[in-house]
């Protein structure tokens, strides 16, 4: 497995991903599409941060996941499913 880092990929590229458990059980929770790992890129008006991604969220195998950046609106993964998420870099393995 290939764990993906901050990097400068074209913000247009489709790379897909896959979401690992955030508690580092390294199950896979959720499957999606690379959007950015630019620190100052908003996810639900909150900067994404350093070594963090934003990601589409398109799949869901553990809907009921805890998020990575949890609020009193979305606290587990199906409720954000399709639509863009931060997740911790070192949690996100591209495909």
């Amino acid at each position: 497995m290939e764990f993906c880092e901050n990097s400068s990929v074209n913000s247009k590229s489709k790379k897909g991903c896959k979401l690992l458990d955030v508690s580092g059980s390294g199950q896979i929770v959720a499957e999606g599409r690379w959007s950015s790992s630019d620190p100052n890129m908003l996810v639900h008006f909150v900067p994404l941060g350093p070594n963090a991604m934003r990601v589409w969220v398109d799949t869901l195998k553990v809907p009921i996941a805890s998020l990575w950046r949890p609020s009193s609106e979305l606290e587990i993964i199906e409720d954000v499913i399709s639509t863009t998420e931060a997740w911790p870099a070192d949690k996100v393995v591209m495909f």
